[in-house]
Parts: C-alpha cells; sequence; structure tokens
C-alpha cells in the first residue's frame, strides 16, 4: 500500500466512526427511549452485532458486497481512472474524502441534520465533475436513482411502509390484554439486533467501497476478489468504537423530537427500518440509515396521532437531507482545487 493510500485508508476509518457514532445511535434510539433496555444494555449488544455482523458476511460470501462495488464503479466511470498518475489519482480521492469528512463536521457543530451515506456519496461526485468532468458521473446509469433521488425516497418508504404497519398492527392489537407489553419489550430487543446488523452490513460496505476505488486509481491493490479480511476487520472495529462513543443527541432526536416514542412504535418502526435497510442492501443500495429510521418514526407517529408528530423539526430534518449531495459535492470540489494547486498538478 503507497502512502498516498495509507492517509486515505485513515480518513475512510475516521470517516467510519462517525458513521458508528451517527447511524449507530440511530439504530438504538427507539429501544432506549422505550424503555425497553437501559442505555448501557443497548450500546453494548448493538456494538458487538455491528462488529460481528459485517465480518461473518463476509466470510461467508466474499461477494456480498454489492454496496461496496457500486461506489467502487457505478458513481465515477472508472474510464477517467485509466492512466491516472498518483497524484492525480490521490487529489481527487482526498479531495472527496476530505470534502465528505469537512461537511459531516460543521453539520454536527451547527446541528444540521445530515445523511452521512449522501455526505460521502456528494463527496465523491463533486470532487468528479470537477477533476474528470461532469460526464465522468455515471448520472443515468446508477446515480441519478441510486443516489440522488434516495435522499427522499428512502425516508418516503420508511414513512409510507411504517404507517401501514402500524394501523395495521393497532387493529390486529386493539383487544389485546397488558400482558402484551412483555411481547412488546422482548420484540424491540429482538429487533434491535437484526436493527444493528442491518445498519453494520451496509454501513461497513460504504467504507469499503471507498477502499476498492484505492484499487481502481492505482494506489492499492485491492480488488472485489482480493480484498483481505483484516481490511473488513478493521472497517467493523471503526464502526464499534463510533457506536460506543454513542450520540445522545441522535438519540434524543429520533425517540423523541419527531415523536414522543413508546413500545409499539419502537416495535414498528424498528420492524419497518430493519425490512428497508435489508432490501436496500441485497440491491446495493447505499441508504442513509438513519433517514430510513427518521421517516418510519414519523410514519408510526402519523398513524396513530398525526398532530403529535413535530412537523416542524420533521422539516428542518428533511431540510438538512436536501442540503447534504451539494453541499458535500461542493466541499469537495472547491477542496480538489485547492490540493491541485498546492500539489502543483
Amino acid at each position: 500500500m503507497s502512502d498516498y493510500a495509507i492517509v486515505i485508508f485513515i480518513m475512510v476509518m475516521l470517516y467510519t466512526v462517525y458513521m458508528g457514532f451517527n447511524d449507530g445511535s440511530t439504530a438504538i434510539a427507539t429501544t432506549i427511549v422505550s424503555r425497553a433496555m437501559p442505555m448501557r444494555s443497548a450500546v453494548i449488544i448493538a456494538a458487538i452485532t455491528q462488529f460481528l455482523v459485517p465480518i461473518v458476511t463476509f466470510l461467508i460470501s466474499s461477494e456480498a458486497l454489492s454496496v461496496a462495488m457500486n461506489i467502487n464503479s457505478n458513481i465515477v466511470s472508472e474510464n477517467f481512472f485509466t492512466g491516472l498518475g498518483d497524484k492525480e489519482a490521490f487529489a481527487y480521492i482526498f479531495s472527496a474524502m476530505f470534502g465528505a469528512m469537512l461537511w459531516a463536521i460543521i453539520a454536527f457543530l451547527l446541528k444540521i441534520p445530515n445523511t452521512i451515506s449522501h455526505t460521502l456519496l456528494g463527496g465523491l461526485i463533486g470532487a468528479a465533475m470537477v477533476a474528470f468532468g461532469v460526464n465522468s458521473v455515471l448520472w443515468t446509469d446508477y446515480v441519478l436513482l441510486n443516489v440522488v433521488a434516495m435522499v427522499l425516497l428512502a425516508p418516503l418508504v420508511g414513512f409510507i411502509l411504517g404507517f401501514i404497519m402500524m394501523r395495521v398492527i393497532k387493529k390486529v392489537a386493539i383487544h389485546a390484554t397488558r400482558s402484551v407489553s412483555n411481547v412488546l419489550t422482548v420484540l424491540q430487543r429482538l429487533n434491535l439486533i437484526v436493527l444493528a446488523g442491518a445498519f453494520s452490513s451496509n454501513n461497513s460496505q460504504k467504507a469499503l467501497g471507498v477502499i476498492l476505488m484505492l484499487g481502481a486509481l492505482g494506489l492499492a491493490s485491492y480488488s472485489p476478489e482480493s480484498l483481505p479480511v483484516w481490511v473488513v476487520i478493521v472497517v467493523a472495529a471503526a464502526l464499534t468504537a463510533g457506536m460506543l462513543f454513542g450520540g445522545i443527541r441522535v438519540i434524543n432526536t429520533v425517540g423523541r423530537k419527531i415523536y414522543k416514542v413508546g413500545p409499539i412504535h419502537s416495535v414498528v418502526s424498528q420492524l419497518t427500518t430493519s425490512v428497508v435497510s435489508l432490501v436496500g442492501t441485497g440491491l446495493g443500495i447505499s441508504l442513509g440509515m438513519g433517514q430510513v429510521m427518521t421517516g418510519s418514526v414519523m410514519g408510526v407517529g402519523a398513524a396513530e396521532r398525526m398532530r403529535g408528530v413535530h412537523w416542524t423539526t420533521a422539516g428542518k430534518i428533511v431540510f438538512g437531507w436536501c442540503m447534504t449531495l451539494p453541499v458535500s459535492g461542493g466541499c469537495s470540489a472547491l477542496m480538489y482545487v485547492i490540493v491541485k494547486a498546492i500539489m502543483g498538478i
């Protein structure tokens, strides 16, 4: 691995820690707020799950990297990587990662809702547009539907599915006894494991996708067929570290500031998010996992009591999502111009 690749690898790991911090907290939010499990226990179980799932999945089938391979080859045409020198390749991928990290930090400090998936993808797209031209981005082949449209489509699917499932379950459980609360608690605990695994599977592949790009750019020898297991272990460890740091602010936003989540809302929103996440990962779509969970909480709340949803807060979150892709892309594009000038390319 070249010195350039080592720098990018470290940046990817730092970003992966942030993914674990943000989305990991989202995965456990409703379980904690509904008091189905103490925070300490939820964090430990979710962290263990997030560490093991990517590794076990990779060991079972190293071909189960559809999200990573799409990031590697379907965002920017690999034709534009051919013949690149190490400096030019480094300038592109460094600018993409730095721009994504910059916007993630700004959004966190200013409390602007953002989606870590589209922050990363926006960085890759924005830097590519300046480095290789607008036509280097595979807009019609993949990006428009699977990246741009997913900014609103993924949470919308979560909202609709959560709304429908909540209405159905409320009707089915209308004559349920108080003992159903015990069942809901057990379901939340089981769902926590499934949800943490779903989040980890999708998010780990985002990091692996960028690492595979190092191979496509000629900065490392990685390929989908020869990715070492130690790389997957390091990515899983970074996600777990972020999970253990925890994001109390994220937990409060998802569990309380959108809708006051109770046990039944937690079960439905968890189940909804798990279904959407697993399907998305199976289709190779890099989802904003926090988006899906937030959308499902909105849908569940709206199904029970429309006025109970804090629509002002929801609106601010959606606005933040819409800003993410263009702003992170702009940050990366500007960074490429600066890096190119500094390196004298």
